[in-house]
């Protein structure tokens, strides 16, 4: 069988997790290698699961097995897809309406009918524990704030805009690219404001000089 695989992460700096861009196309492989099938291409995203708009990368990839050239698209696991359960029921629609498969290296595929539940199961625990990733950092910050502090970017945070300014990109251009990459905001929120990014921008400068 021929496949395109689709491999995300939510950040640029995500990867120790063993979810990386890299670790995830070296699974495809293996999985293919192991199967005998083909792997075509490898599409990438690099955008929170929630940001199912932005997923650019995925969108090529369907369209690329719809067009006929492959009879599945394959990912490391479900969650790489989406981590949306109305989404996830989209797509899981738009391969059985299409005919073609959507597979991942864990044993899911849309195009058995055994494992339909297994997915939705999987994609549900996939979108809680988003949710609770996203409970757990406003809480954090809800207790700083009750401690009189207040709501910190992280460091990776600040790492990522200082990589983006030094890629020319003005405030408002990397206050666009975190929210569409899922980056926490200061206070856990996901749409960033160009001030804030002015705001860190000019603490680095001043730190620099």
């Amino acid at each position: 069988m021929k496949v395109v695989g689709y491999v995300r992460v939510s950040t640029d700096r995500q990867g120790d997790s063993g979810l990386g861009l890299e670790a995830q196309r070296e699974s495809l492989e293996q999985w293919c290698r192991q199967r005998g099938h083909e792997l075509l291409t490898v599409t990438t995203d690099v955008v929170s699961g929630a940001k199912t708009d932005a997923m650019f990368g995925r969108e090529v990839a369907v369209a690329a097995v719809e067009s006929g050239v492959a009879q599945g698209l394959l990912v490391r696991a479900l969650d790489r897809v989406t981590r949306d359960q109305l989404d996830a029921a989209q797509i899981m629609k738009r391969a059985n309406d299409y005919g073609w498969r959507l597979l991942d290296t864990e044993g899911a595929d849309s195009g058995d009918p055994s494992q339909r539940l297994v997915a939705d199961v999987r994609l549900a625990v996939a979108a809680e524990e988003r949710r609770k990733i996203g409970t757990r950092t406003r809480e954090a910050l809800d207790a700083k704030r009750r401690k009189g502090q207040p709501g910190l970017i992280s460091v990776s945070a600040q790492r990522r805009i200082q990589v983006l300014a030094s890629q020319g990109l003005g405030a408002k251009a990397i206050a666009n690219r975190l929210t569409a990459e899922g980056v926490p905001t200061a206070t856990g929120g996901d749409t960033w404001s160009y001030s804030s990014v002015r705001r860190v921008l000019n603490r680095l400068t001043q730190e620099v000089a």
